[in-house]
């Protein structure tokens, strides 16, 4: 003959199990917690990893960093509620990339006449200048695009008149490059290769005579890449001409 169990003993069954099953969910919640904010540590600290690579170039290491400084200020401002975003830096970065051209270093540069109708784009301009007057070998090939029009090819002309006072001036159509060629980058020979697209209207940024907008901006300094990026400026070196 069995006694039944008494009530007490029922609830405190019920009540024990419910507090082991709530304590597992909470200690399996509060380690996917951790897991997560490992995760989030490492990639907050991974330019203080990179730091002491020192096979990492040093500017690309420079650019790591910025980003992550703006992350660690907006996850500091989403605390109260508010975030002020900020223009994209890679304008910027974008002027940054020239200067790092060194005395003894040759410059070439491919566009198709972007950027050049604003402040940014003049602030670039004279930052070319200021490194050929310092005697930095700048020459950039300016090509006119098969869909450019009349108004186009004029602005084109008129930017080039404006820069071959201060550095080397080269022409090509576009009609005579190669497709890996058709692009507007900065490659400091053996050193760095740039590519950048633009925001406008038709392939590849070919809106001269409006302001235009960097979009992306795809920075080398991988021996292949860069390898790759000085025989693509000595191919259209040798397929342009000096603009007088």
């Amino acid at each position: 003959m069995t006694k039944e169990v008494p009530i007490s003993i029922l609830y405190g069954l019920f009540v024990g199990t419910v507090f082991f099953v709530l304590r597992e969910q909470t200690r399996i919640a509060s380690q996917q917690e951790r897991q997560v904010s490992v995760m989030e540590d490492k990639a907050l600290n991974l330019p203080t990893t990179l730091r002491h690579r020192e096979d990492i170039d040093p500017f690309l290491k420079q650019v790591v960093f910025s980003s992550r400084d703006e992350t660690l200020r907006l996850a500091k401002e989403v605390e109260t509620g508010e975030v002020t975003l900020k223009a994209s830096p890679i304008a910027l970065i974008g002027l940054n990339c020239i200067k790092l051209a060194r005395s003894g270093d040759k410059v070439v540069a491919l566009n198709y006449g972007a950027i050049w109708e604003s402040e940014r784009g003049d602030v670039y301009r004279q930052a070319c200048f200021d490194l050929a007057d310092k005697g930095i070998d700048i020459t950039r090939v300016f090509i006119e695009s098969t869909s450019a029009t009349p108004e186009q090819k004029k602005h084109l002309r008129e930017e080039m008149d404006r820069q071959k006072v201060h550095i080397h001036v080269r022409f090509v159509k576009e009609s005579r490059l190669p497709p890996e060629a058709r692009t507007n980058c900065v490659i400091i020979l053996n050193r760095y290769a740039f590519y950048a697209n633009f925001r406008a209207p038709g392939p590849r940024g070919t809106g001269i005579g409006r302001p235009l907008e960097i979009d992306e901006l795809r920075l080398f300094a991988r021996r292949d890449e860069v390898e790759k990026a000085t025989e693509l400026a000595e191919t259209v070196l040798k397929l342009s001409e000096e603009y007088k």
